[in-house]
Parts: structure tokens; C-alpha cells; sequence
């Protein structure tokens, strides 16, 4: 995850503790059914960005049934008892500039880029599908192959991924259902029925397991009229205990995979490194791992492209990302396409040596004040923009930071020093974090 790259309405009971000094207008309510308001004001020319979120994701699923969550997200789109699927598709997609919805490990979101004028519309709509979602046979089993052909397309047709990401997880957790991926396996998606998918919307799909992301020209105080008006008297479910299985934090074990195909032209080396929840598990610490991954091997400025590509001319191009998880561990993974002329032994070789070499031959004060300015623009020019400050905003939430921290981002940035930067890199890039090296080249003639 990049930062620039993702209520209750009855009577109001908390309010956040917004400051006019803070970075980020963010204000939040929390009212008797426990739906839970988060608004973001933003001077917009009258466009909203929001939906509505569900705490639930894959790693709510049982582990028989893997995939439910995002079969149920599906099924979101096929009526109520109040709207046929047609008509209800027909209002969604033809009044909403943008629309669509997205499934994670701990995180379900509808989301809408709309015209204030029709936010009634869109909050009608959804609380409807709060409460009164059909679960047709019919429409489960057309859904249940539209899922299979997603995953297909993604995982098994596809010469690249081809089980490489779900390979990845399966090494970085061992017991945790982080392991599992979203969209499910062919036979258990097959094998989800109505009785699952309906148990699964009742027990999830609650005020109180849910919340309101508004993000645009609208006021909390609007807000909290508005949704209230239409999800007010939607009854409070049982609050849920999420279980989530947490890996040892080191067991020892490294992994390398190969994998080749005549579908795939080139050929690339991807390290993945563990990270340990207690190196993002506050928004400043997220946000020096941020630049750390930045100086290293984001974009053509940074030391990995400048050392391999520009001065050694090993490899056409060097990237890496972070990727955490709410509760456990996360990675970042370093990936290179290497010239055919090169062997994988003397890549790997060189990669490794500048990485290990990051904090005490590379790593300078002027790196860290560039990257820091860059992520402090990066949040500066989101105000300008409702859809990357509500996608950033929905980043925290899915990733379970607290919204008081992200009020305060930049001051948060501005605090970092560089030794925490150099501290961190540290820690993160160790021969022990390094728990895979997967190797995929075109299939040997």
C-alpha cells in the first residue's frame, strides 16, 4: 500500500475530537445503532466520494467456505425485496459518475463518486441493501460463475500471477487466514450455497459492524441528518469478535519459487521481506516504512534503479511496495525485470549487496528530507481532489489506524527524524526478514 496510490443514526452519543488546528478536516459520530459517520470536508464543486463500509473481509470467512465475503459483495448488485437487480443496477451505475465495490481480507466497501443532489438517493439505497437484501438461487449460481471466471482469469489463466501472490501469502503465514485469498478456490466457491451467504449478510451487514464514508462539499452536521434519515431505523446487530489467528513472528522458514512459462517474455526476481506489526502499527511508523521503501526502490531517483539499472545496467527497471495487513504482519517486495544477457545468481547477488548496504553506504539525510517533502506534497495536493483523499482515508480505515493520528498526518511526517528512517531499514532488511525469492522466466526451449 502507497499513500498516493486506497453512524448511527438515531441519537448522536460520541463525537471525534476534531481540532481546527489539525492537518485533515475529519470529523466522526458515532449514534445509538452504532453506524458509524465519517466525514471529510472538502471544497469540491459539489462532488461527493463515499459509501459504505463493512468490517468484513476474507478473513471473516469461514475456512470452509473461502470466498464468501466477496460472493456476498456480488450479491449486493442482484435487488432487494424493494428493487428488482435491474433497477437497482440501472440507478446505481447510470446516476453515480463512478461506482463499484471492493472485497479485502478485513474490509468490504461500496463506493460512489456522485453530484450532491443525489446523496439521498445513493443513502436510500444503501440502507435498503443493509436491510433488505434478496438472496435469489438463481442469481447466487449466475454470481458463483461470474466469481469462478474472476478467478480463472486472475490465478489460473494468468502465465504471470498464475498462484505466485497466493503462493506468497502461504509463506508469510502459516496459521493466519491472511494466507487465504480473497476471491476464494474453484470448489469451495462452487460449494457456497444461500444458507451460507444469508448467515453470513445477517451476522455482517449491521449498523454497528459498519460505517459511513463521506468525502467532499458536506458538513459532519449534514451528514449526520441525512443518514440518519434512512439507516435510523435499522436495528442494532450483535457485536462481532473478529478472530484472527496470528502468526509466530519468526519461524525460520525461507522459501524460493520458480516459475516458468512460454507466456511469460521476461525475466523478473521479486524478494519479499516480513514486517512485523510493531513496525506499522501507528500512522507515523507507517509512514517512515513509507520512505524507507521510497528512497530504496521507488522510481528512477531511487538507489536500487540508480545502482542496477543506470550504473550497472543489470536489470530494465526495479520497483518495490508495501503491503500490511490489519492485524499481523506485512511485507515489502522488491522486484526487478533483469536483461536476458544476465544470470539470476549474479542479480540476486547484486540486488542483495546494495540492499544490505542500504543504511551504511547509500542512506543519506538528503534522500530522507527528498522523500519526506515528496509524501508531505503528495497529502497537500489531496485536498484538492475527493476521491484520492477518500480512497487515502479509506486506506486507514481498512488498515485499523485511528483516525485522531490521521487528523494530524503531516505533523505526524513532520516529526520524523532520520534516524528513525535508518533505524527502521535496519530492522526491515535483514538476511532472517528475507522469507522468499521468487524467480519467472520464459519456459526453456
Amino acid at each position: 500500500m502507497r499513500i498516493t496510490k486506497f453512524i448511527a443514526f438515531l441519537i448522536v452519543c460520541t463525537m471525534g475530537s476534531f481540532s481546527r488546528a489539525s492537518d485533515i478536516d475529519i470529523q466522526e459520530r458515532t449514534l445509538d445503532n452504532g453506524l458509524k459517520i465519517i466525514v471529510v470536508n472538502l471544497k469540491s464543486n459539489g462532488v461527493i466520494f463515499g459509501g459504505v463500509g463493512y468490517y468484513v473481509g476474507s478473513g471473516d470467512d469461514p475456512r470452509n467456505i473461502v470466498g464468501v465475503s466477496h460472493i456476498l459483495e456480488h450479491m449486493m448488485f442482484k435487488g432487494t425485496r424493494n428493487l428488482s437487480g435491474d433497477d437497482l443496477k440501472k440507478t446505481i451505475f447510470v446516476n453515480n459518475k463512478y461506482s463499484n465495490a471492493f472485497t479485502g481480507h478485513d474490509v468490504t466497501f461500496y463506493v460512489h463518486l456522485f453530484s450532491k443532489d443525489i446523496i439521498d438517493n445513493n443513502l436510500k439505497i444503501e440502507a435498503d441493501r443493509m436491510k433488505n437484501l434478496r438472496i435469489d438461487s438463481k442469481d447466487l449460481a449466475k454470481e458463483k460463475e461470474v466469481v469462478i471466471e474472476e478467478r480463472k482469469m486472475r490465478t489460473e489463466s494468468d502465465p504471470r500471477t498464475n498462484f505466485m501472490e497466493e503462493a506468497a501469502w502461504k509463506t508469510m503465514y502459516l496459521f493466519s487466514n491472511y494466507s487465504y485469498p480473497v476471491i476464494g478456490y474453484l470448489d469451495q466457491i462452487k460449494s457456497c450455497d444461500q444458507k451460507v451467504v444469508r448467515q453470513h449478510y445477517k451476522k455482517y451487514y449491521k449498523p454497528n459492524n459498519a460505517f459511513v464514508l463521506l468525502v467532499g462539499d458536506i458538513t459532519i452536521d449534514e451528514a449526520v441528518e441525512k443518514v440518519k434519515k434512512y439507516f435510523g431505523n435499522i436495528k442494532k446487530g450483535k457485536d462481532q469478535n473478529r478472530e484472527r489467528v496470528i502468526d509466530p513472528v519468526n519461524t525460520g522458514l525461507r522459501h524460493t519459487i520458480e516459475h516458468e512459462s512460454p507466456q511469460i517474455s521476461t525475466h523478473d526476481l521479486n524478494f519479499i521481506y516480513k514486517i512485523d506489526r510493531k513496525y506499522f502499527d501507528n500512522v507515523k511508523k507507517l509512514a517512515i516504512l513509507e520512505i524507507v521503501g521510497s528512497i530504496l526502490a521507488s522510481g528512477e531517483s531511487s538507489i536500487l534503479y540508480q545502482e542496477i539499472v543506470d550504473k550497472k545496467k543489470i536489470s530494465y527497471t526495479i520497483d518495490s511496495y508495501l503491503d500490511i495487513r490489519t492485524f499481523d504482519k506485512g511485507r515489502i517486495n522488491i522486484s526487478t525485470v533483469f536483461r536476458e544477457n544476465q544470470k539470476k545468481d549474479i542479480v540476486e547477488s547484486e540486488v542483495l549487496a546494495v540492499v544490505y548496504k542500504y543504511v551504511s553506504k547509500y542512506l543519506t539525510e538528503e534522500l530522507f528530507e527528498i522523500e519526506k517533502k515528496k509524501l508531505l506534497d503528495q497529502i497537500e495536493i489531496l485536498n484538492d481532489n475527493p476521491q484520492n483523499m477518500g480512497m487515502m482515508i479509506l486506506t486507514y480505515i481498512v488498515n485499523g489506524y485511528n483516525l485522531d493520528e490521521v487528523r494530524n498526518i503531516k505533523s505526524l511526517i513532520n516529526s520524523i527524524k532520520f534516524e528513525d528512517v535508518k533505524s527502521i531499514a535496519e530492522k526491515i532488511f535483514t538476511k532472517d526478514n528475507l522469507v522468499l525469492k521468487i524467480y519467472s522466466h520464459p519456459k526453456e526451449s
